[in-house]
């Protein structure tokens, strides 16, 4: 099963595609939680969660459409938004357009989404479960999610949202740690013998099972970041030359990385004393990739 972070980004990418390709826009509980369960293979309560941690962090809105009404038998419901300004502007004109429709097929007369909102929404329980009460709930609290977007515009950047889903999720943060620092012990074990050494450099090398298993739980990307954040050079590097690496993306994304945090060395003094490992890794995954894009292959 893989790790919630990925299953979360996985789903929150569902979600913006929903938002942007899809004829009705907007993902609901009541007719999205069971596709995406059978898409993650995860059932529905663990998909709840995963929205919850999605909208905790900052990737989607969750609006409520529609207030739970035990008396009549009324079970709540959800839609789902990612928080992105290009995204809400679009729902937002979408919104107004459904609402204006609506309004005018019920009442017979039209009226702009702005007056209808300010007419009805201070009524909005009368008209819960209807088209019209969906539409309205979400006109208002799209308008609202802009406002939020514009006031508090660094929670809502790739950065944050990232830390925030690792925060909340730390307990698997610290297993993939202990699983990536165990796949790569056999590579800096001074006691491996040298038949071992040997077996690990053959051609088909056989792939340490721990770091296996890390990547059935999380991207490669993700563990790369923990190395790098560790300033692991030095297992990256192995990890490259092992073969556990060796696809052009993830070899891109190493090189790409360590451009990056050499532009940030003057405001990183302990990046400083890495300078000559993040040289020696980026010229190292260079000539990688100029191999993989020769045709060489993945062969040192």
């Amino acid at each position: 099963m893989a790790g919630s972070i990925k299953v979360c980004l996985d789903l929150a990418d569902m979600i913006r595609k929903e938002n942007l390709e899809s004829r009705e826009k907007i993902p609901t509980s009541d007719t999205h939680l069971r596709v995406w369960s059978s898409q993650l293979a995860r059932t529905e309560e663990d998909i709840r969660k995963l929205l919850t941690s999605l909208r905790d962090s900052h990737y989607i809105f969750i609006v409520s459409i529609v207030s739970p009404d035990p008396n009549l038998f009324v079970y709540g419901e959800d839609a789902y938004v990612f928080a992105e300004p290009f995204i809400l502007n679009e729902l937002k004109k979408h919104s107004e357009e459904s609402l204006e429709k609506l309004y005018e097929a019920s009442n017979y007369k039209r009226k702009s989404a702005f007056q209808i909102t300010r007419e009805l929404f201070p009524k909005i329980k009368e008209f819960n479960n209807t088209p019209l009460g969906r539409s309205i709930n979400l006109s208002v609290m799209l308008e609202e999610f802009q406002r939020m977007l514009t006031a508090q515009s660094y929670e809502y950047t790739d950065q944050w949202r990232r830390n925030k889903l690792q925060e909340i999720y730390k307990d698997e943060v610290l297993v993939a740690e202990e699983l990536a620092n165990s796949a790569n012990f056999r590579e800096t074990d001074p006691t491996k013998r040298a038949i071992d050494q040997l077996k690990d450099q053959a051609p088909k090398e056989k792939i340490d099972s721990n770091w296996v298993k890390a990547k059935e739980n999380f991207s490669t990307e993700f563990l790369l970041r923990v190395h790098f954040r560790k300033y692991e050079f030095d297992i990256v590097k192995k990890l490259i030359q092992s073969g556990k690496l060796k696809e052009e993306k993830d070899i891109k994304y190493v090189r790409d990385t360590i451009q990056l945090m050499e532009c940030r060395m003057e405001q990183d003094n302990l990046l400083k004393r890495y300078a000559n490992e993040m040289i020696e890794l980026r010229r190292y995954a260079q000539a990688k990739l100029n191999m993989i894009r020769q045709g060489v292959g993945s062969k040192q």
